[in-house]
């Protein structure tokens, strides 16, 4: 079959369809990339039969971008409908070449960025003093480099919450229980949970729940769906460790939590009970772009 070595369109006998094996060409439609809804007109008999409605919705179900022309028909029909699907198919080669083209842009700008990180680390050490401070800063810094790695992966339209958990607390696995379903985060947002997560893994392995034998973490979060939008309702509970006490002043680290993402109905809520801190976060889920 010529479909995958640019053909434009592919026009089909109805016998074909109900006498022939279509699972090859099923299953080539079924493996289509996201650019592409390959054009097919499918040349039918003349007929009123009450199966014909039910035999056309099957055919459109399984091969998609489907055109019926009943015969007979003037060739100049024939003519009109082919360009037509042609055309549609052109379109969609223009679409892959500007969705490669943002590709490799895309992922010229994730080098170019990392190339900036790397010079604000440098421009940092030759610049701060060793200490707290410093080490925070550069803990930071790391957070959204790997996000940024995230997000490449993810065509740069956003990562898997999950994925951001998973990497924030790679160091701890055996000690996190996570629990939520799969969402899938636009860009700002992605980058905001990685820096809050950074905070809240540093202050739990300084401070935390990761500083004794039989600490332990975890983090949920669902998601409530309301007229203003998807709502993340996000949650880190700490048990098992020290004995917690509010902080006395509010550092960098604590606007973060507090700023990092978009509230929703509050901000954030930080609960310092003996047994451990817990934090919790609702925030609007933007939509991210769809992929492809």
């Amino acid at each position: 079959m010529e479909l995958g070595e640019g053909a434009a369109c592919a026009l089909v006998a109805e016998e074909a369809m109900v006498k022939g094996n279509i699972d090859q060409l099923a299953a080539w439609v079924r493996t289509q990339p996201a650019w592409s809804d390959f054009p097919i007109v499918l040349l039918t008999g003349r007929g009123d039969s009450p199966q014909r409605p039910i035999f056309a919705t099957q055919v459109q179900d399984i091969l998609g971008n489907i055109s019926f022309l009943e015969r007979p028909f003037h060739p100049t029909t024939l003519i009109n409908i082919t360009r037509s699907a042609v055309r549609s198919r052109h379109r969609q080669y223009e679409a892959r070449d500007l969705l490669g083209r943002y590709e490799l842009l895309a992922r010229e700008l994730q080098h170019r960025t990392k190339n900036l990180m790397s010079i604000i680390q440098s421009i940092a050490s030759a610049s701060l003093q060793e200490g707290d401070s410093r080490d925070a800063f550069f803990a930071r810094l790391h957070a959204l480099a790997r996000a940024q790695d995230l997000l490449l992966e993810g065509g740069e339209k956003g990562a898997l919450i999950k994925d951001i958990v998973s990497q924030a607390l790679e160091s701890f696995a055996s000690r996190v229980i996570t629990e939520g379903p799969e969402v899938f985060l636009n860009a700002t947002t992605a980058q905001g949970f990685a820096l809050i997560l950074n905070e809240l893994v540093t202050n739990a392995a300084k401070h935390g729940a990761l500083t004794t034998a039989t600490g332990n973490v975890s983090v949920r979060w669902s998601i409530d769906v309301t007229p203003a939008g998807p709502i993340m309702l996000f949650q880190w509970r700490e048990r098992g460790g020290p004995v917690v006490t509010p902080p006395r002043h509010k550092g960098f680290g604590m606007i973060l939590l507090e700023r990092a993402l978009p509230y929703h109905g509050g901000p954030p809520e930080f609960t310092y009970a003996p047994e451990g801190l817990t934090y919790e976060l609702r925030t609007v889920l933007a939509m991210p772009r769809q992929r492809g």
